[in-house]
């Protein structure tokens, strides 16, 4: 499964770490960079989703037919393959499509036309996030990105380690040495719009059943092309043919990964911050709306019943009632605001206001209370 991901890497790093040897020569060639075919930029984000328009490598081919077929450019494509026979928005077919599983390419409606077209490609990015099922039942699942492993004294989520030095850190004798973006084997389509013409590129990521080093995060993973023969046997379709092309693709065994901030969980949050370790045993700082409710609930506290008032002129009875009975609803909502406050802050390990764990226990408080509450209207104060 692959819904998110880091893709954040400027055209000109992306076509010197992508850069191949060509026409069997001793040198490197860079990638070259086109623009997408509907004139869409390229959505840099570090909370990377479907329907943005992220760098795509591809055989230049596909774009000119004269172009030799081990010849690569990168163009920006929309993530989500459109279905060819959808008309309308392209993002209203109301299917989803960012992912492919590998199991069922080849008898696809949808995939097994661009797949045996040749319509292979290779998705760009810095990494993908993945959420780890919690351990404990209520629990909230914790957030990961996985990457590749980064050359020695260089950090992809760090750019102050090497963007200042793209020029020692490309060269045509020895290719790319800097931040090494992750590779997905992908299929992508073109789509023709009924109603104005224009032209969109999508794409798909395939998917397949993760490594037993990877599934203790989750089940599936995308397809990852490791190396530069892996890269070059799935983009080269004219040698390379369907079936044995999808029978190279294994799930990845070389990967690395650390927990991140669970504000990665929201499409709307962006900011470099997403894709920094965090420490999963240090207590997860409250949120504005959640340090709002602690400070309420800390404030919270029982109302007092003053007993004299049980002492009054006979006809002044029905005013006394429900002056008391105001002083005992008092005590029970004051009990139930310090047993909230008490359960919240035992729970502020999460980011919520209300805590998921927290939720059967306030659900038990809140039925407790109007039970007490009905009991309480029902027989009075009898005796008082």
């Amino acid at each position: 499964m692959c819904g998110r991901t880091a893709c954040t890497l400027a055209p000109d790093v992306l076509c010197k770490a992508c850069s191949y040897k060509k026409n069997k020569s001793d040198e490197y060639t860079q990638v070259e960079w086109r623009s997408s075919s509907d004139g869409k930029e390229y959505n840099q984000a570090f909370n990377f989703v479907p329907t943005f328009y992220g760098p795509v490598m591809i055989s230049k081919r596909h774009l000119d037919a004269n172009a030799p077929v081990e010849d690569r450019v990168i163009q920006p494509m929309m993530w989500g393959i459109i279905p060819r026979w959808h008309k309308g928005s392209p993002t209203k077919h109301k299917m989803t499509t960012n992912n492919c599983r590998i199991e069922g390419l080849t008898e696809s409606r949808l995939y097994k036309d661009p797949l045996f077209k040749g319509q292979r490609c290779a998705v760009l990015c810095e990494g993908f996030y993945e959420w780890k099922q919690p351990e404990n039942k209520g629990g909230s699942k914790q957030p990961y990105i996985i990457y590749f492993p980064q050359p020695e004294g260089i950090s992809i989520f760090e750019p102050e380690t090497w963007k200042d030095r793209l020029g020692e850190l490309w060269s045509k004798e020895n290719g790319w040495k800097g931040p090494k973006p992750l590779t997905f084997a992908g299929l992508f389509d073109v789509w023709k719009s009924p109603e104005d013409g224009s032209i969109i590129y999508s794409y798909s990521v395939i998917t397949m059943d993760s490594c037993p080093a990877f599934s203790w995060i989750h089940e599936r993973m995308p397809a990852i092309l490791e190396t530069e023969d892996d890269v070059n046997s799935w983009l080269d379709y004219t040698h390379v043919p369907a079936q044995e092309a999808i029978s190279k693709l294994k799930a990845s065994t070389i990967l690395t990964c650390h927990p991140v901030s669970a504000d990665v969980n929201y499409a709307r949050n962006e900011g470099s911050h997403l894709t920094k370790a965090i420490d999963l045993n240090k207590p997860k700082p409250l949120s504005a709306s959640g340090k709002f409710m602690a400070n309420w609930l800390g404030k919270a506290s029982p109302a007092k019943i003053d007993k004299s008032s049980c002492v009054s002129p006979p006809k002044e009875g029905v005013k006394r009632q429900l002056s008391i009975k105001d002083s005992v609803q008092d005590i029970l909502i004051g009990k139930s605001l310090q047993l909230f406050g008490s359960i919240y802050r035992g729970n502020q390990a999460s980011d919520a206001c209300y805590p998921p764990r927290a939720s059967k226990q306030l659900i038990n408080v809140y039925v407790m209370l109007s039970r007490e509450m009905l009991v309480f209207n029902r027989r009075g104060l009898q005796g008082c």
